[in-house]
């Protein structure tokens, strides 16, 4: 009687590219043989795992490591990995795991099920910000993951980047290019500790930055330039201060058609320029607790920027209004190229 693995490789294939990615990784610990054949097939050929997120945290204590998996129904597979005793749980399922360095066999893996995805996330979430308090061995992790993604010449297509961080831009810059650019739409970055700032000097410089379109960068951002958010389409940006040169400086690029900002906002922390955005923007006008400006566009005559300072809330919003949605008694400012 033949056995399975006897059959036709074209058959075998088929049958393959129709099971479920779980059979398939579990047919793979069956023999060598279809260890072998399993890692010898091109990804086309295996089944389209169909995650919607996937989920990479760093903990403090007991699993170090955790890989979530979320599929397309909800359904949730659970990688854990603990340095004591060089343990792996797959959905609860323990195993030990001899002679191997236990961030290695994280790495290997995901390698191993990111084979099988096909079909763009909604979500990639890293969470690093145990950085604080684990053990300074696990931070190499990210520093794996990307190497590894450079070494299989990819990316990964998620639609958003979600990133969690404590101190350092190294962390972003080190997540931020395994994503697919094609695929990229918004990139979320904070922290739960940070309220000092991160330098963003090389963040800024990484072609995921200058490509995305959304940004939401809730950690007080140091050094930024206005012409480093120009491109965004929607922006929620945290920054220490800003001065009231580059906010007219921003309003400019908006209203000219450099830019296609939407609804976004700035979160300024020190803001102490009222009197100098007061004499380039002229009297506001008032409404409850906030100041609003409104300024017409280059080559629309319906389309009106609004600028809209929330003294009590630090923050400033850029939104995109018509021409009838302007308040009785408020000043629609011309566009001005000066």
């Amino acid at each position: 009687m033949s056995s399975l693995i006897e059959m036709p490789e074209l058959v075998l294939e088929r049958i393959i590219g129709f099971s479920h990615f779980t059979a398939v990784l579990t047919l793979r610990q069956v023999c060598r043989d279809f260890r072998n054949f399993i890692d010898d097939l091109k990804d086309s050929k295996l089944p389209d795992a169909k995650f919607s997120k996937i989920e990479i945290e760093l903990k403090e204590d007991g699993e170090k490591i955790i890989f979530e998996f979320v599929g397309p129904d909800d359904s949730l597979y659970r990688l854990k990995y603990a340095e004591a005793g060089n343990r792996r749980k797959f959905n609860g399922k323990g195993k030990m795991v001899m002679n191997a360095d236990i961030i290695d066999v994280a790495i290997q893996d995901v390698e191993l099920i990111l084979r099988f995805q096909k079909s763009p996330l909604k979500r990639l979430y890293c969470d690093s910000n145990a950085y604080i308090h684990i053990d300074p061995s696990i931070h190499c992790l990210p520093i794996k993951l990307n190497d590894m993604f450079k070494m299989l010449n990819r990316k990964i297509k998620t639609r958003e980047l979600s990133i969690v961080i404590t101190n350092f831009q190294s962390e972003v810059t080190i997540i931020l290019p395994i994503a697919d650019l094609e695929t990229l739409e918004c990139i979320d970055v904070y922290s739960y500790y940070n309220d000092t700032g991160i330098e963003i000097d090389d963040i800024v410089k990484t072609e995921q930055w200058k490509k995305v379109k959304e940004m939401n960068f809730k950690v007080p951002a140091l050094n930024l330039k206005v012409e480093d958010i120009c491109h965004f389409s929607r922006f929620n940006i945290k920054v220490n201060t800003i001065s009231a040169k580059d906010l007219d400086c921003l309003k400019k690029t908006i209203t000219s058609g450099s830019s296609n900002v939407e609804f976004s906002c700035l979160k300024v922390i020190n803001f102490d320029e009222n009197e100098e955005i007061l004499n380039l923007w002229g009297p506001a006008y008032l409404s409850e607790s906030s100041s609003q400006w409104y300024f017409r566009s280059k080559d629309s005559g319906e389309d009106i920027l609004v600028v809209n300072y929330q003294q009590d809330r630090d923050k400033i919003h850029f939104d995109v209004f018509e021409l009838e949605d302007v308040p009785n008694g408020a000043i629609v400012q011309e566009y001005n190229e000066n």
